[in-house]
């Protein structure tokens, strides 16, 4: 989809949403984040199974068309979530360093060996 995307400015339009039972306001006038061709990005709110958005307006917005676009991840999205993956996977490898231990010879018994 090549469109450009503008946001009113006034404040006055957010989404709201639930993720993990907990309430979220994405403010939308403007919105604080977007994406390279200024979409807002809510893929990280979508969950397996059924998914509940509410867009608020709080004063005529009727210059503007609000549209859900659902589609496969860009290639952007899927360099994003490789980034993270990976970001992830160095991380479980160093906490996992750190809860295992290894078998090694006392330090105390090397060195009473050169006395």
């Amino acid at each position: 989809m090549h469109s450009q995307c503008s946001w009113p400015i006034s404040g006055d339009l957010s989404l709201q949403t639930k993720r993990d039972g907990r309430d979220f306001i994405i403010p939308l006038a403007p919105p604080i984040f977007v994406t390279s061709d200024n979409c807002v990005d809510i893929s990280t709110f979508i969950r397996s199974g059924e998914n509940a958005f509410s867009v608020v307006q709080q004063s005529d917005m009727s210059d503007y068309m609000f549209i859900l676009h659902a589609h496969h991840p860009t290639p952007v999205q899927l360099s994003h979530l490789a980034s993270y993956r990976k970001r992830h996977e160095e991380w479980v490898k160093i906490t996992h360093a750190f809860c295992t231990s290894e078998p090694t010879e006392s330090l105390w018994k090397r060195s009473q060996s050169w006395l």
